[in-house]
């Protein structure tokens, strides 16, 4: 990452679990309406099955009308690190994404997606489109 800026830096809050401070990355696709759409506070609304989320993603994929972008999210202090462990493991023990409640005007859907340091990335978004 340190070869790369962020493309926004903010909070991710998910009531009851977790707040910190975090950076985006860019990893695929475009990012122009991300950044515009994106406010000072993600708030996470709830969890989502992974089957329900890429059986959406093909939808969007098949359509060719909706572009899907991804980013790679990296807590900013030590402090922010333990609050990112928490809301990773939330996830991760209950198989679930996270769904991101904020309105946004270009942004339909954002998910959270819970990705160990050793996991593969879900072959429904290879190959990837940016710098990686």
């Amino acid at each position: 990452l340190a070869r790369l800026n962020f493309i926004w830096k903010g909070f991710i809050n998910m009531p009851s679990v977790a707040k910190f401070v975090i950076k985006a990355y860019p990893v695929s696709g475009s990012f122009e309406y991300l950044t515009e759409d994106l406010p000072d506070s993600i708030q996470v609304g709830g969890r989502i099955s992974p089957h329900t989320v890429w059986e959406y993603v093909e939808k969007i994929k098949a359509s060719g009308t909706k572009e899907i972008c991804v980013v790679r999210f990296t807590p900013v202090t030590e402090e922010d690190q333990i609050s990112y462990a928490l809301l990773f493991a939330y996830f991760s023990s209950r198989k679930r994404y996270g769904v991101v409640a904020n309105n946004m005007k270009q942004v339909k859907d954002l998910y959270l997606i819970p990705l160990g340091s050793s996991d593969k990335v879900p072959h429904h978004l290879v190959p990837f489109d940016g710098p990686g």
